[in-house]
C-alpha cells in the first residue's frame, strides 16, 4: 500500500543545548524546555512534535540540532520517530528542466539544466531513533561454472528493457495543448520555485493571463510507487475532478493520491493526468 510523502512544510526545528535545554520553533510558534537529562528532553520535544503532527493529522518533518550534529526525522501523531534519508539514486535520473506552458500553441523546447544531487543525510542519534531492523545474512555467491565450451542453447540475449524496467511516468496535458512528463517531482505555477533543500526535477511555468494561479501553485510527484498532488497553499486552490466521483478541493500541504485520467483545475487552466506504468520507451 502506498504511503503519502511528508510535505516540506511545516518543519519542527529543535535545538538542544549541552545542558539538555531545548528550543522548538514551528511556523513561528516557539517553545522553550528547561535543562534536563537527555532522555527527559527527548520525550518532551518528541511529544511536542507529535502534538503538531496530530494537529495536522499526518507526520511532520523535524530537524534536530544538538552538540553532536544535525538530523532530519519524521515524527508521527503516535509519537513514532523515523529517519528521513535521501532517496536512493536511480540508474537513469531525469535531468532538471524548465517547461514553459504558454496560453497558445507552439511553446519553445524545454531548457535542460543539471540536477543538483540530494544532500547527504546522517542517521539521527540513538535517543531520537526507533530500534534498527535485523537483516538476514547474505547468502554465499554461487559456485562458478566449470570452464569449457558454452552451448549456444544456453546463451540468451536479453533486451535492455527486460534488464532495467523503466519507472512509470505521469503525462500532464494542459488545456493549452502543451504536455509535460513527470518521472520524479514537478512544481507548477506562474513562476514556480522550490523551498530550500526541496528536491524538484521539473518546473512547469504556466502563462496565466487571468493570474488565478499562484507563483508556486501545485506539486506533483512520484512517491512509494504512487502519484501524489500537493496544493502549495495557493490563493485560489486546486480542485481534482475524477470520472464518476464528486470533485475534491485539495487541503493545502496535504498530499492527495492521483489516478489515471484525473483532472486538476488550476484557475482557468485544466490539467489532465495520464499514468504510463511502463515508463518512456527505450531505444536499443
Amino acid at each position: 500500500m502506498s504511503t503519502a510523502p511528508i510535505p516540506a512544510y511545516p518543519v519542527v526545528y529543535v535545538d538542544v543545548a549541552v545542558d539538555g535545554s531545548a528550543h522548538v520553533n514551528v511556523a513561528g510558534r516557539h517553545e522553550h524546555f528547561d535543562p534536563a537529562p537527555s532522555e527527559v528532553t527527548r520525550r518532551a520535544v518528541t511529544a511536542y512534535a507529535a502534538a503538531v503532527a496530530a494537529e495536522l493529522h499526518r507526520p511532520v518533518r523535524t530537524q534536530i540540532t544538538d552538540p553532536d550534529g544535525q538530523w532530519l526525522v519524521a515524527v508521527h501523531p503516535t509519537g513514532t520517530v523515523t529517519d528521513l534519508a535521501a532517496a536512493p539514486q536511480k540508474a537513469a535520473r531525469p535531468r532538471k528542466q524548465t517547461v514553459t506552458v504558454p496560453a497558445a500553441q507552439g511553446s519553445p523546447p524545454p531548457e535542460h539544466r543539471p540536477v543538483d544531487p540530494p544532500p547527504a543525510t546522517t542517521p539521527a542519534p540513538a535517543y531520537f531513533r526507533p530500534p534498527l531492523r535485523a537483516f538476514a545474512p547474505i547468502a554465499p555467491p554461487p559456485a562458478p561454472e566449470p570452464a569449457g565450451d558454452v552451448e549456444l542453447e544456453r546463451t540468451r540475449l536479453t533486451r535492455r528493457s527486460e534488464q532495467e524496467p523503466q519507472p512509470p511516468v505521469a503525462i500532464l496535458r494542459f488545456s493549452t495543448g502543451d504536455i509535460a512528463h513527470v518521472l520524479g517531482a514537478a512544481l507548477i505555477g506562474r513562476n514556480p520555485a522550490g523551498d530550500a533543500g526541496e528536491n524538484v526535477d521539473l518546473m512547469v511555468t504556466v502563462d496565466d493571463e487571468s493570474r488565478m494561479l499562484s507563483r508556486t501553485h501545485l506539486r506533483i510527484e512520484w512517491h512509494d510507487g504512487a502519484l501524489w498532488a500537493t496544493d502549495r497553499a495557493s490563493s485560489n486552490g486546486t480542485t481534482i475532478e475524477r470520472p464518476g466521483a464528486a470533485p475534491v478541493d485539495l487541503t493545502p500541504w496535504q498530499p492527495f493520491q492521483l489516478h489515471d485520467q484525473d483532472v486538476a483545475v488550476l484557475g482557468d487552466v485544466r490539467l489532465t493526468v495520464s499514468v504510463d506504468e511502463h515508463g518512456p520507451e527505450v531505444n536499443l
